[in-house]
């Protein structure tokens, strides 16, 4: 039985040598043009297209990848709640992202179909229903749909589709008018090259792109999984072997030889041979081992291939992270999203779109009041939510301090981008209640009236200690206006100082101390410089910051960079980081103020006499800062001759 096993695996190379030479010589014979037809005719068999499909794990990533994807996150719809509601409920009714999903399988395989259950003859149009009409959808293969009657009038909007479709069971065969059938279709084929009707009308699947290199990869991996039982090879080298096996006895004890050695490989892990008499020449028996060098790279060769022709990053379709140094893999998945998003938009959302109309009237909502879009396929972190967030409601104070658009437009504009990008959820249904005036800004608030029946004007609301004159709209008997009510409304520019005050300046003053600082600055004039404007500016166009709490204050956490440095000729500051104060700063430039120097550093000053203290011995104070609310005044230019220190 070794012998003859043995002759078997001389012989069966060259067969398969011969059947593999004649396969190429007929091959040749026949022309790429007749080839690729037979291919085509082929692969459009329904039973060749599945067994394709289910004979193949990695073909069915290939299929299946972007139909998940599609449907991943399904959609947002944009109504009132209680429609919402309705129409998610319907959806989930339905099951309609699974058949979606389904049918987008379907489309790489090549075409399938949702078939919509409602009242009236399956032949005539669908049709406007009630609620809960819409009674089932169902998915079908392309193969199990004939069309009919295909248009072929260029001028006809419906030019390349059928006018009815028939589909067979095994009673009947039934007709189907076009509008209760949502096609799912694959990318579209040049006419002319031999294909009409049907086979025009369904297009390339995705199937028929990739399986020839779906294939070569799955025939590699097979190779490949073969040596794994070679990995060790015994290589047993017998004296006269030919003239063993020319005779019945010498093949005899041949094979009782071989099998002995076989035994003591599986009984005894060793290899008993006949090492001679030093007179004939010994057996010789040789391990050979596998080298596996290159072997990884060259079916990822082939898998890379397979990625590169079905337009699937290669860590999505292997399920494997990004290799290389500093590899995130964002780059790929930045990519797939945007292919993604493209197949939603110019494939998936058309089927929707024809049977949106129709669910919409099953949930007992108003097509015409309700609209979608895709959800997103990758959610942003809160951080970068709030990031982008913080970068829009500057960008949009910017705008508005510029004055260039009026209040109305700027109002409906603002609000229509909160709504859009649903930062309120519920926002737009909430405006919708209110007065177009009142919405927008526009209208005047009744006054409130005194006790001796004037209105009191809220602007210019009495001040503890103030005249109560002051309070009242109108001003004086010769009809100028009230001081305070001229300070509210008259923006004259001014040189602008902004500050806010250090409200825990004692655990600063406290710290100073134990570095060896003799004196300080009181604790009420500490504080950071938010502009310093030489440059007269109307403070209203300053705005206001977002980043202050409730109270108007401002912290800094604890650690992050900080520095103990000398500022000018005298000054001892505290430097640290804050991105809210560092843009807070740039937007009032932007807006029109300017800065003696080039670059803003916040910092608070701690003295104007350090003494012989070691500044670069010094490890900064690393504690929370808090300010308090921005304090706007008129530029002092004779400031520093008013700073007071405290003996620290």
């Amino acid at each position: 039985m070794a012998g003859s096993a043995i002759l078997d695996s001389r012989g069966n190379p060259m067969a398969m040598l011969d059947s593999v030479t004649s396969a190429i010589q007929s091959a040749a014979t026949v022309h790429p043009f007749q080839q690729q037809q037979s291919a085509m005719s082929h692969l459009f068999a329904p039973q060749l297209a599945f067994a394709a499909y289910l004979a193949s794990g990695l073909l069915q990533k290939v299929i299946e990848i972007p139909a998940s994807d599609r449907v991943r996150e399904w959609r947002d719809w944009q109504a009132d709640k209680d429609q919402i509601e309705a129409i998610e409920a319907e959806e989930r009714r339905l099951g309609l992202v699974a058949k979606v999903k389904q049918a987008e399988t379907l489309r790489g395989i090549g075409g399938g179909a949702l078939i919509l259950a409602a009242p009236g003859n399956p032949d005539q149009p669908i049709g406007d229903i009630s609620k809960g009409q819409l009674q089932a959808i169902n998915v079908v293969s392309r193969w199990q749909l004939t069309g009919e009657n295909y248009v072929t009038e260029l001028t006809d909007p419906a030019y390349g589709t059928p006018r009815m479709w028939s589909m067979a069971n095994e009673k009947a065969t039934a007709k189907i008018h076009p509008s209760r059938v949502i096609c799912f279709r694959g990318d579209p084929l040049p006419s002319g090259y031999g294909v009409s009707g049907d086979q025009l009308f369904w297009g390339q699947s995705r199937l028929v792109r990739v399986w020839r290199d779906v294939e070569r990869s799955d025939q590699a991996q097979g190779w490949f999984a073969a040596l794994v039982r070679k990995a060790k090879l015994l290589r047993i080298g017998i004296p006269k072997l030919t003239d063993y096996t020319m005779t019945d006895n010498g093949q005899q004890r041949l094979d009782r030889r071989m099998a002995a050695i076989a035994m003591g490989e599986s009984v005894l892990n060793a290899t008993v041979f006949d090492s001679g008499d030093g007179m004939t020449p010994a057996e010789t028996i040789t391990d050979y081992q596998v080298q596996w060098t290159g072997i990884p790279a060259m079916m990822d060769a082939f898998d890379q291939r397979v990625a590169a022709v079905a337009d699937i990053p290669f860590t999505r379709l292997m399920g494997r992270s990004p290799a290389g140094m500093n590899a995130t893999g964002a780059y790929d998945d930045q990519n797939w999203a945007k292919t993604v998003s493209a197949g939603q938009q110019l494939e998936t959302r058309p089927c929707l779109e024809q049977l949106d109309r129709t669910l919409i009237q099953s949930a007992g909502a108003d097509p015409e009041k309700v609209t979608w879009k895709w959800a997103p396929l990758w959610a942003p972190t809160e951080k970068e939510d709030a990031d982008t967030f913080k970068v829009l409601m500057e960008a949009v104070e910017k705008v508005q301090g510029t004055g260039a658009i009026p209040d109305r437009a700027f109002a409906e504009g603002f609000q229509n981008l909160l709504e859009e990008r649903e930062y309120i959820p519920g926002l737009g249904a909430a405006l919708a209640k209110i007065p177009e005036a009142e919405r927008f800004g526009l209208a005047e608030r009744e006054p409130e009236i005194d006790a001796d029946g004037n209105p009191i004007d809220p602007s210019s609301i009495q001040t503890e200690g103030g005249d109560p004159a002051s309070t009242r709209r109108g001003g004086g008997d010769d009809g100028s206006v009230a001081p305070a009510r001229r300070a509210a409304n008259d923006a004259k520019p001014i040189s602008l100082y902004v500050q806010r005050k250090l409200l825990n300046a004692d655990e600063l003053i406290r710290w100073a101390k134990a570095q060896g600082f003799k004196s300080t600055l009181d604790a009420s004039d500490m504080h950071v410089t938010v502009l310093y404007s030489r440059t007269p500016v109307d403070p209203i166009k300053m705005g206001t910051t977002w980043a202050d709490n409730d109270k108007g204050e401002l912290s800094i956490k604890p650690g992050g960079p900080r520095a103990i440095e000398r500022l000018g000729e005298s000054a001892v500051v505290l430097l640290f980081a804050s991105d809210d104060l560092s843009w807070r700063h740039r937007a009032m430039v932007e807006a029109g103020a300017s800065h003696d120097y080039e670059e803003y550093q916040p910092h608070v000053t701690l003295t104007y006499d350090a003494g012989d203290v070691y500044l670069d011995a010094i490890k900064p104070f690393v504690g929370a800062l808090r300010f308090g609310p921005e304090l706007f005044e008129p530029l002092d230019l004779d400031w520093k001759s008013k700073v007071t220190e405290a003996d620290a």
